[in-house]
C-alpha cells in the first residue's frame, strides 16, 4: 500500500468514525452511555471536535480535567450541577497525575454512572490511557463503544519535521543564555509532547514508513532535549543525532547539538560531584567543538550567542589562561552584537580571573564596568536589549548583581578596604534573594562570615553561618541526616541565566532527585539493608518532596541491594487497598519477568504470595505512599483493624520490608496502630 493511498484511506477513516460518532450521541439522547474517542495527537483532536460540531446539532457540553483530580464521577457531578446537558465531551484524562487511582476509583462507582448521568460522555484518550483502562476499568471499559482517530502518514511526517525545526530553531534564538523548558518549546502538556512524538515514530514504524536520515537525526535531538526523559536516555538520543549531524554541511544544527551535549555533561557535574571534573571537562570539549562549527561556518552571531557557556565552565575548571582568552574573545563579539547581558557576564568572567591570579585592582574595574552595562540597560534611554530580552534582563538584575558585588568586595578586601568590603556583602545580602542564585548567594555568605570572623565580630559571624546552613538545606546542598523529618525544599526561579547555577531549570524532576539521592543512599544502606530496621517512617510537611523519594527510591531498589534483588511495591490508592495493593504487586512482580496466574485478591493470597518471595530471592519493600489518606477513606478504627493487622503480620515475614510515608500532621494516627495490635 503505497503512501498516498494510505493518506486517503486515514482521512476517509477518520470523516466515518465522525459519522458514527455522530450516530451514537443521536441513539443515546435520554440513556447512559461511554463512548472513548482514541487519539494520540492535539492537533488532530482539535480539528476533529470543531468537525463534530459541524454535522451534528446536539450541544455538547465540554469538561477539562484538572491535573490532580482523583475522582472522575463526582467531578462531572459537581460540573454538571444537577443539569442533564444532551451529551458531555471529557477531555485531559491523558495529564491526570494518578490516572491509576481515578481509573480504579471509577470502576467502583460505574452503576453511579448509568443510574444518574441519562446521556452520553465521550472521554478523549490516548493509547496509554485505554492500556491503563483495559486493566484497571474492564467492567466499565467493556461498556464502552471505542471510536479512533489517526493522523496521515503525510501528516505525522510533517508533525516531525515541524517540530524538530521549532525546537532547534529556539535552541538556536536564546543561544546559552536561558534553558528553555518543555512548555517554551511546545513539548509540554496541551502541545506536541514527548508522548505524541514517539506515537507518531510508531505509527509510521507500523505502516512500514523509514524515516530519512536528516528527519531521523532530528527526531533524536528532539527527543534528547525533552526535558521529560532521563538523563541516560536523553544522552543516548543526542549521540545518535551527533552521528548523522557529524556528517552534515548544517553548521546551525550540528552546532546546536554540540552545545546540548555540553550543557548536558554541565548538568551532570552538578549532580555527580564526585565525577565533577572530569565531567565539566568533557562539558568543555564539546562546548568549544559548538564554538569551533561556528566559527568555521563565518557565523559570529551564533558563537556570541553560545561562548559565555565556554567561559563559564572554564571558570569552574579554574583554568583561568584559557578562560581569559575566551572571555575577552566574548567581550569583542557582545559589543559587535550587542548584548548588556552577556557583555557585562563577560566581564565578571574577567573579574573571576583577575582576582584568581591576585591582580585586585584589576579585578575591581572589571566588576565595576559590568556592574555599569547592567545598570545602564536598565535604563530607558539607553536599553538596547531586544524586545524579547526585556524578561532576560530583569532576570539578570536578579541573579548577577549579586555575583558582582560579590566579586567587587573580593577585590576590596584584598586592597585592603574591609568596610568597604562588608558594606558591599551586606547590600548583595539584602538586595539578593536566595531562590534567584543560590550558589551565589551561599558565596555571599561565606565571604561575609569570613570577613566578620577576621573581624572579630563572632555573633554576626555565628549567625550567617546558621543563615548559610539553613539556605542549603533548603535549596539541597545540604542533605537530610538521620532521623530528622524532610524539610520544605525551596525552588530556584529566574536560574537560567545563573553563572553557577545555569542548568537548574534542565529538568526540575532530575534536579529534585538529585537532591534527594543522598537521602535515598542513606535509607538504603542505614535503614533498608539492616535486618533490625523493618518498619521505616517517613514524615513531613505537605510539598516537602516525600513522593519524589518514592520515585528515586523505587528507580534505586530496581537493582539488587546489600546482595539483594528487591522488588519495590508502591501502593497509593486506600479506597479498596486490598485489591489496589494485589495489582500493586502483580505490576512489581511482571517487571521481574515473574507472571501470577491471578491477581490476589485477599489479605490471605497476598501474605501467601510475599512469603513465597523468598524461593525467587526477593527481598520485598512495601511502600506506602500518602498514607494519611488511608485515614481519611476509612474513618473508624473498625475500618482500619484489617490494614494494621496485615502490616503486623508482614513485619514478621523475613523478606519484607514496610515503608510508609505520611504528612507529620497524621503522625499520632500511628499510635492507633500500635494500641490496635498489641
Amino acid at each position: 500500500m503505497t503512501n498516498s493511498h494510505q493518506t486517503e484511506n486515514f482521512a476517509a477513516d477518520n470523516e466515518s468514525s465522525l459519522q458514527a460518532l455522530t450516530r451514537a450521541i443521536a441513539r443515546s439522547q435520554g440513556q447512559f452511555s461511554l463512548i472513548l474517542l482514541r487519539c494520540n495527537y492535539a492537533v488532530l483532536r482539535k480539528r476533529m471536535v470543531q468537525r463534530l460540531r459541524e454535522l451534528t446539532n446536539v450541544h455538547i457540553q465540554e469538561l477539562v480535567l484538572p491535573e490532580s483530580v482523583k475522582t472522575l464521577y463526582t467531578t462531572i457531578e459537581a460540573k454538571l450541577c444537577s443539569q442533564q446537558p444532551p451529551a458531555l465531551m471529557v477531555f485531559g484524562l491523558d495529564s491526570v497525575d494518578d490516572i491509576d487511582t481515578l481509573l480504579t476509583s471509577t470502576n467502583q462507582v460505574r452503576e453511579e454512572f448509568r443510574k444518574n448521568f441519562p446521556f452520553p460522555i465521550l472521554v478523549w484518550i490516548n493509547d496509554k490511557v485505554l492500556q491503563k483502562l483495559i486493566r484497571l476499568t474492564p467492567d466499565l471499559e467493556s461498556w464502552a463503544t471505542t471510536i479512533e482517530f489517526e493522523l496521515t502518514t503525510e501528516e505525522l511526517l510533517k508533525f516531525l519535521q515541524q517540530t524538530a525545526n521549532e525546537v532547534f530553531s529556539k535552541v538556536l534564538e536564546v543561544g546559552a543564555d536561558t534553558f528553555l523548558d518543555n512548555a517554551a518549546l511546545n513539548l509540554g502538556i496541551g502541545s506536541p509532547c514527548r508522548f505524541e512524538l514517539e506515537s507518531a515514530r510508531k505509527d509510521l514504524q507500523r505502516r512500514g514508513v523509514n524515516l530519512q536520515p536528516e528527519l531521523e537525526a532530528s527526531l533524536e535531538f528532539v527527543l534528547g532535549r525533552d526535558a521529560c526523559n532521563s538523563m541516560e536516555q536523553s544522552l543516548e538520543h543526542y549521540e545518535r543525532s551527533l552521528a548523522f549531524w557529524e556528517k552534515s554541511n548544517n553548521a546551525e544544527w550540528r552546532g546546536c547539538l554540540l552545545f546540548c551535549l555540553g550543557l548536558w555533561w554541565r548538568t551532570y557535574a552538578v549532580l555527580h560531584r564526585s565525577k565533577q571534573e572530569q565531567a565539566f571537562r568533557t562539558a568543555k570539549s564539546y562546548y568549544q567543538q559548538c564554538i569551533q562549527v561556528f566559527q568555521q561556518a563565518n557565523r559570529p552571531d551564533l558563537e556570541a550567542k553560545f561562548i559565555n557557556a565556554l567561559g563559564e565552565v572554564l571558570q569552574k575548571l579554574h583554568e583561568w589562561d584559557e578562560l581569559d582568552s575566551v572571555a575577552k574573545r566574548a567581550q569583542v563579539l557582545h559589543q559587535s552584537y550587542f548584548n548588556p547581558i552577556r557583555l557585562a557576564y563577560s566581564y565578571g568572567l574577567l573579574a573571576e580571573v583577575a582576582l584568581a591570579v591576585k591582580t585586585w585592582t584589576q579585578a575591581q574595574e572589571y566588576t565595576e564596568k559590568a556592574r555599569q552595562i547592567l545598570y545602564s540597560a536598565g535604563e530607558p534611554a539607553l536599553n538596547y536589549c531586544y524586545l524579547e530580552q526585556n524578561t532576560r534582563l530583569a532576570q539578570a538584575w536578579q541573579s548577577h548583581t549579586g555575583w558582582y558585588l560579590l566579586l567587587l568586595a573580593q577585590a576590596q578586601q584584598h586592597l585592603g578596604q574591609v568596610s568597604e568590603a562588608i558594606e558591599k556583602l551586606e547590600t548583595a545580602r539584602a538586595e539578593s534573594q536566595p531562590k534567584h542564585n543560590p550558589p551565589i548567594y551561599i558565596r555571599i555568605l561565606e565571604e561575609l562570615r569570613s570577613l566578620y570572623f577576621t573581624q572579630g565580630q563572632y555573633p554576626e559571624a555565628f549567625e550567617i553561618k546558621q543563615e548559610k546552613r539553613q539556605i542549603e538545606h533548603q535549596y539541597g546542598f545540604r542533605a537530610f541526616i538521620g532521623a530528622d523529618p524532610l524539610q520544605l525544599k525551596q525552588q530556584v526561579i529566574n536560574s537560567a541565566l545563573l553563572p553557577s547555577a545555569q542548568l537548574t531549570t534542565f529538568n526540575q524532576e532530575m534536579i529534585a532527585s538529585a537532591r534527594r539521592q543522598q537521602e535515598v543512599d542513606y535509607l538504603i544502606k542505614e535503614r533498608i539493608c539492616r535486618p533490625d530496621h523493618k518498619l521505616i517512617v517517613i514524615h513531613g510537611q505537605s510539598g516537602v518532596g516525600k513522593s519524589s523519594m518514592v520515585n528515586e527510591l523505587v528507580l534505586a531498589l530496581e537493582h539488587p541491594i546489600c546482595q539483594h534483588k528487591t522488588l519495590p511495591v508502591v501502593q497509593k490508592g486506600y479506597t479498596n487497598w486490598v485489591q489496589e495493593l494485589g495489582h500493586a504487586l502483580v505490576d512489581a512482580l511482571e517487571k521481574k519477568g515473574i507472571h501470577l496466574p491471578t491477581t490476589p485478591d485477599s489479605v490471605e493470597n497476598i501474605i501467601a504470595q510475599l512469603r513465597n518471595h523468598k524461593n525467587h530471592y526477593l527481598l520485598t519493600v512495601l511502600i506506602f505512599d500518602q498514607f494519611e489518606e488511608f485515614f481519611f477513606v476509612c474513618t473508624e478504627p473498625t475500618q482500619r483493624r484489617p490494614l494494621y493487622e496485615f502490616l503486623h503480620t508482614c513485619l514478621k515475614i523475613p523478606s519484607v520490608k514496610i515503608i510508609l510515608l505520611l504528612r507529620e500532621d497524621y503522625l499520632h494516627y500511628l499510635l492507633e496502630w500500635e494500641r490496635v495490635t498489641i
